[in-house]
């Protein structure tokens, strides 16, 4: 609609519907993604999100508060291939696990998030799974390298 002044004046509830979410912390809310069960070295149980756009994969746990104790968020590509991870916009510390043919190739413990003094650091392996949890978690439930992994992916 055309206002007096010649200025085109938009309803605001048209503005209020294409407006993006309000950003929490300078990052846009990160809604929760499907989950799945996963089991490591057939005694560890956890509930993950699965990541597997590369939407949701490039987001991950940006900007969440954190992770409910026994949750993670895992990352599923097709094949094996080099996957890195960088801590932009998270609010708290990881445990990162890269898992290849269903074992555990790679364990980085205590991951910071990415501050902006840095140093910025990107952990990388290659890997067909990727799992996030809490810092300390692997620690706690004596996780290593080499341990089978089960994920049951819809």
């Amino acid at each position: 609609m055309m206002g007096r002044s010649g200025i085109w004046l938009v309803p605001l509830m048209l503005v209020a519907l294409a407006a993006p979410a309000p950003p929490v912390g300078g990052v846009e809310v990160n809604p929760p993604l499907p989950t799945a069960p996963m089991v490591i070295a057939g005694r560890v149980s956890l509930t993950v999100e699965l990541a597997r756009t590369p939407e949701q994969q490039i987001r991950g746990l940006s900007g969440r508060p954190g992770l409910k104790s026994g949750n993670g968020m895992l990352f599923v590509y097709d094949r094996p291939q080099p996957v890195s991870i960088w801590m932009k916009d998270m609010r708290f510390p990881l445990d990162i696990v890269w898992i290849r043919d269903g074992r555990i190739v790679k364990l980085e413990k205590n991951a910071p998030p990415l501050t902006p003094a840095g140093p910025e650091r990107i952990y990388t392996a290659t890997a067909d799974l990727v799992l996030e949890v809490p810092a300390g978690f692997t620690g706690r439930k004596r996780i290593r390298v080499g341990d089978m992994v089960r994920a049951s992916l819809p």
